[in-house]
Parts: C-alpha cells; sequence; structure tokens
C-alpha cells in the first residue's frame, strides 16, 4: 500500500527538495534508501503502535550505522501521543507531534539552513542529552493544504498500484480525517491525537479524483478515512459529482459506522452503487450489547445485521470487524464473562451469515492504546505498561497482550476467526462464483461436498464447540488459499 502519511507530510516541501519515500515492506528499498544519506536532511519515519515501530527502529539502526549526523525524525499516532518516552529511544532524535504537514515543513527548513529548532511548534527534541518538548501547533485544515502530492513517487508509483476484487488499478485515497465520536478504545479519543472530523468539500474531492483517473489510468480507489459517512449532504454531493462527470470508478473500504449507514434510506443507498461504491467496512466490535455500551460505540448490536441487509440488498459487500477481551471487571471468573462476550458475537455472526453467505467477518484481540479511557481500565486490571518505545513494538491485535485473556479463550478466538473465513468460503454462493477455476472446485460444487464443512461450522456456532480444530489443517501452508483461490 502507498505511504500516504509520508506522501501527506511532503505537500509543502516537494517544491523545494527533493523528497524520497522508502516502504517498509521491501527491504530492497531498504538498501537503496541508504545509499541517499550522504546527501539527506533528515530521514522520517512514520509509525503506529505495534509493527511499524519495530520495521521503522529497524531501519533506523541500519541509518545509524550508515550515518551518525543525519536526524532521525519520527512522527505518526504513537509518537504523538508518547513524544517523551519515544525520544528516550537511541534512535530517535526528534518527534513531530500530531498532523506534520506545516511542522515538517518548518523543520525541515530550520535542519537545512542550520537553525535553532527551539521556535518550532509541533516538535519534542533532544539537545545536549536533555529532551525538549515545544508546545503544540494549532491545527490547520485540510482544504487549506495543496492536494496529495502522488506524482513525487515518479514511476515507482506503478507498484503501489493494485488490483483487488473490485477493479485491476487501485490506489489509496482520503476524503477526510479524524472523528466526531470517542469511542473508548480508539487512540482518535486521545487528547494528544484528538482530531475532530475534518474534510475536503465534495467537489474537491470529485475534482481531485478526476485528476487521479487521467493522471494514473485508475480504475479503483481504497479509501481510508476513519468515518467517511459522518455527512450525509456531502457524501451525497460526492456521489453525484461522481455521475455527472462520468467517472467510472470502483470504490472500496469505505469506513462507516453502522448508525449511519442503517439511518439512510434505499435512494442513498441506491445512490452509492451507482457511484461506483462496491464495499464498506463497519467497527461492528461487539454482539453483545452491554460491551457495545461499556466501550461507548453508541450503537445497537441489531443494526449491524440491518446493516449486512441493506447492503446486500444493493450489491455492496461489508467488512464487519469484531474485538474480544475488552479489559471489563470480570471478578472471580474471567472465563464465564469472556464466553459470554464471544458466544455473543458469534450468535451475531452467524445470523449475518444467514442474511449473507459472502459476509467478510473478522475478530480481533483488544489493544490497550495509550491515553485512551480503557488503557487507563487495562493497567488497573494488571496490564503491564511497556516501558520503552521499541515495547510498544509487541503490541499487536492479532495477537492478546492482555492478561485476562485467558489461553483457553485465545484458543477459542483462534478457531472462530478461521471459522469466519471457512463458512464464507464454503457456502454455495461462493462455489457457484468459483466453478470453473479449477476441477477441485467444480467437482467439490457437483457433489455439494462443501455444504458437509459449511454445516459443520453451523453446528459450532449453535453449540459452542470449539474443541479440536481440526479446521487448522486447511490453513497450513497457506494450502486454503491456493485451493480456493
Amino acid at each position: 500500500m502507498i505511504p500516504l502519511a509520508l506522501v501527506a507530510i511532503a505537500t509543502l516541501i516537494e517544491k523545494d527538495y527533493d523528497v524520497r519515500i522508502f516502504h517498509s515492506y521491501d527491504q530492497k528499498e531498504y538498501l537503496e534508501a541508504l545509499e541517499h544519506l550522504d546527501q539527506a536532511i533528515c530521514v522520517g519515519i512514520t509509525a503506529m503502535t505495534g509493527y511499524q515501530i519495530i520495521d521503522g527502529l529497524n531501519f533506523a539502526k541500519l541509518v545509524r550505522a550508515k550515518n551518525k549526523k543525519v536526524p532521525i525524525i519520527w512522527g505518526g499516532i504513537h509518537p504523538t501521543i508518547k513524544p517523551l518516552q519515544t525520544l528516550q529511544d537511541p534512535y530517535v532524535d526528534i518527534v513531530v507531534k500530531g498532523p506534520g504537514e506545516e511542522t515538517f515543513a518548518e523543520l525541515v527548513s530550520a535542519l537545512d539552513q542550520g537553525k535553532s529548532l527551539a521556535g518550532i511548534l509541533g516538535i519534542a527534541y533532544k539537545k545536549n542529552g536533555e529532551i525538549i518538548n515545544n508546545p503544540e501547533r494549532s491545527y490547520r485544515k485540510i482544504d487549506s493544504l495543496p492536494p496529495m502530492p502522488y506524482h513525487i513517487l515518479g514511476d515507482d508509483i506503478e507498484k503501489y498500484i493494485k488490483i483487488n476484487a473490485n477493479a485491476d488499478r487501485n490506489l489509496l485515497y482520503l476524503t477526510s480525517v479524524g472523528c466526531p465520536l470517542r469511542c473508548r478504545f480508539c487512540y482518535l479519543g486521545n487528547p494528544n491525537f484528538e482530531r475532530k472530523w475534518d474534510f475536503y468539500p465534495a467537489q474537491r474531492v470529485v475534482s481531485e479524483i478526476k485528476s487521479l483517473v487521467k493522471e494514473y489510468n485508475v480504475t479503483g480507489l481504497e479509501m481510508r478515512d476513519s468515518n467517511f459517512f459522518v455527512n450525509q449532504k456531502r457524501c451525497e454531493d460526492i456521489f453525484n459529482g461522481l455521475i455527472e462527470e462520468n467517472i467510472k470508478i470502483s470504490i472500496s473500504y469505505l469506513n462507516g459506522r453502522v448508525d449511519d449507514l442503517v439511518s439512510f434510506d434505499d435512494n442513498f443507498w441506491r445512490l452509492m452503487k451507482k457511484a461506483g461504491i462496491r464495499e464498506v467496512v463497519i467497527g461492528a466490535e461487539s454482539g453483545d450489547q452491554e460491551i457495545l455500551d461499556y466501550i461507548d460505540k453508541k450503537i445497537n448490536a441489531e443494526d449491524i445485521l440491518e446493516c449486512i441487509k441493506k447492503a446486500r440488498q444493493f450489491g455492496i459487500k461489508v467488512f464487519s470487524s469484531f474485538m474480544t477481551g475488552f479489559p471489563i471487571k470480570m471478578g472471580a471468573n474471567p472465563e464465564k464473562q469472556l464466553k459470554q462476550e464471544l458466544n455473543r458475537t458469534v450468535d451475531l455472526a452467524k445470523r449475518m451469515f444467514a442474511a449473507d453467505p459472502l459476509s467478510e467477518i473478522f475478530i480481533y484481540f483488544y489493544s490497550p492504546y495509550p491515553g485512551t479511557y480503557l488503557y487507563e481500565k487495562s493497567l488497573e486490571l494488571g496490564f503491564n505498561e511497556p516501558k520503552t518505545f521499541a515495547d510498544w513494538g509487541k503490541i499487536d491485535h492479532e495477537e492478546h497482550v492482555t492478561p485476562w485473556v485467558t489461553k483457553t479463550h485465545q484458543k477459542k478466538v483462534e478457531l472462530v476467526r478461521k471459522l469466519f473465513v471457512l463458512k464464507k468460503l464454503s457456502s454455495d454462493e461462493y462455489f457457484a462464483k468459483k466453478v470453473g477455476s479449477n476441477r477441485k472446485v467444480y467437482w467439490i460444487a457437483k457433489f455439494r461436498l462443501n455444504r458437509i464443512l459449511n454445516r459443520f461450522i453451523d453446528f459450532r456456532f449453535e453449540t459452542k464447540f470449539f474443541s479440536f480444530p481440526v479446521e487448522n489443517l486447511l490453513f497450513s501452508g497457506s494450502s486454503l488459499a491456493k485451493f480456493f483461490r
């Protein structure tokens, strides 16, 4: 995926400086980046809490081994929330706090000219072994900034244009930042990173999409808004604008809230489909209403199901994300509370698959993000706060990191995660789409052998029988992907 955060901070400097962007997943790029260090004014790294910290530190160590003097600047969500702890790491020289376009531009100019960093708002830095935390910078509306400078990627942009299920040339794009809600588990509720919902006007969105289609021949966009559907009128203006401009584009991963989506009438959904929307993403979080209320999600569990039904009616796919293992008071029997939470989520998922057999449902472990309401609760329940910047790299929602999640619950969740995938892949609707792709699929579909697996999964869902995970065999060595896809 294109590193949008790095492209964004180049917005105000790309005309004055030669900006080179490298992605962590490409080790060849690592080596290429090191060859530019002697001419570099600085090296910038962005990271969320989790594996991106590990990736960034690995690169920073290579930088420092090659060049002892070039400043290493960190930005992104985690360094913003924990700037002082981040700066204690030997491979961090400066932290850019919050949105970085203006701050980074001023910082690069100061470093280039050898000026003091003392007056630069929105940074923290080291000076003679002391950590200095400058005042915050006032927020600047994103509509006042120039367009995202995709062109700085040059010919390299082609490696970021990817195929997906909806289009053969997809590029990442965003139309807004932030979220007006304050869910208790989300970093957007952290006062150090708090950002009210901010957006591009509909006319600008349509114009920029038109330019991307013309410039890069893209046929699809994968959106990266945290909450696209906040303003219904803006959405309708964007959709109508795409239709009026005759822009043929498939749009995926539009992130939205369940309560917003179920409140829209059929005309809105019809317009969304006509404009090219193919997929939406919802944070369902839990099938347990008590949990939804506790995390201040402000949605009803039944609305999650209604959203699936409405989307299916108009041929729009929904990606639903659940979590488990929230830090609540569990008393003497944590396993009982975890079991109730998971069982209610499984019950809702079963109904979602009944409404749409091709449902895309994922479940992750709750991860404590610093500064959020639930982070403080996590500490009360025995979560050991990472003592160093590097230790935060071990926090990952794919794996449980909290002491109240038992081994038994962990194994159940790991199986349920696979059952959600298999439930879709063993459905008649999925096989009907895949018939003709290979002979194995043809014969399985012909004799309805997929139904045996599908009904066994129903049995697991109904009885909550999550022992003897024989389904793991289907996931070994990527055999599942090879067989079905």
